[in-house]
């Protein structure tokens, strides 16, 4: 049985969605249609089924940050795994991959729009209820973001091999390219040390613009060629060190790609930050709302 789930374990990095911003967009059409056919829910129901009904989904969504961070579900769920059956046992494999419950995440998500959207229905939005509102609406647009990002980057990471993935290989990167074009001026004419300083070093020296650097990012393009096409449209003003300054460009065009590296690295983990602060901060709106429904209203 072991061996059996070692067998299932290995697919646990498949992915289950080609695509899970399309997921998102297609769950979220469903919100609007099932909200349009359902206009005589939310009296039926009344406030405080809707709120329940949406706090309950927000919380399991949650769940899905504790177990990204804390594996003791996972190792008590695997190993009941390992007393049952063996197709019973894989299907709590896969139900326990990170790819299942960032599906879920998703899913739940964009489905809470549909019970949030009855509570809203309901009554009057007090000034409190309308912050909420604006919260989960910018909740929701920074989780989107976060889906866009996680289908563009592996895509750009593919067309451009050799790329770091930690922030501290970049700058040990950058310095070494420094050193590189540093050292290989060194014992050359002046029109090669004239042309580098003026054309060259401000590209290894300087930085990208972040506008530059995320259109390259959304359009799966290199940056490079761009940035560098001015410093090699002057090649010939090296004058006889013409190919070591061409050489010196391209050390520069990897410095580019090299900082585009950087953004997409940092753009891969800003906005989850991003989106862990306004979910704290929507716990707090949810907080407020539900104490003071609960002591000025009661049950």
């Amino acid at each position: 049985m072991r061996e059996q789930i070692g067998e299932a374990a290995d697919r646990r990095h498949t992915a289950p969605l080609a695509s899970v911003t399309l997921w998102a967009v297609i769950c979220g059409i469903v919100v609007v249609l099932v909200h349009a056919a359902t206009a005589s829910i939310p009296g039926r129901l009344g406030s405080y089924r809707t709120g329940i009904i949406t706090i309950s989904s927000f919380a399991l969504a949650v769940l899905y940050s504790a177990r990204k961070r804390n594996l003791w579900l996972s190792v008590r769920w695997l190993r009941l795994a390992t007393l049952l059956p063996r197709k019973i046992a894989r299907a709590l494999i896969v139900l326990d991959r990170l790819e299942t419950w960032r599906t879920l995440h998703i899913t739940l998500g964009v489905l809470v729009l549909l019970p949030f959207w009855w509570h809203v229905d309901v009554g009057r939005a007090t000034l409190l209820e309308r912050a909420l509102f604006s919260t989960v609406v910018l909740v929701i647009l920074s989780g989107l973001c976060g889906l866009l990002i996680h289908d563009l980057l592996p895509h750009a990471m593919r067309i451009r091999p050799h790329q770091e993935v930690r922030l501290e290989d970049v700058e040990a990167g950058f310095h070494q390219l420094f050193v590189e074009a540093e050292e290989a001026v060194l014992g050359h004419s002046e029109d090669l040390v004239h042309a580098y300083l003026k054309n060259v070093r401000p590209l290894l020296i300087g930085e990208q613009s972040p506008a530059r650097l995320i259109w390259a990012t959304l359009c799966g393009t290199d940056p490079a060629p761009r940035v560098c096409r001015a410093a090699l449209a002057v090649a010939t003003t090296a004058g006889s060190d013409e190919a070591i300054y061409r050489e010196l460009v391209e050390v520069a065009a990897r410095k580019v790609r090299l900082e585009h590296n950087q953004f997409n690295l940092r753009l891969n983990t800003a906005w989850l930050g991003f989106h862990i602060a306004l979910v704290a901060i929507l716990g707090v709106e949810v907080a407020f709302h539900v104490t003071g429904v609960l002591y000025f209203l009661g049950f």
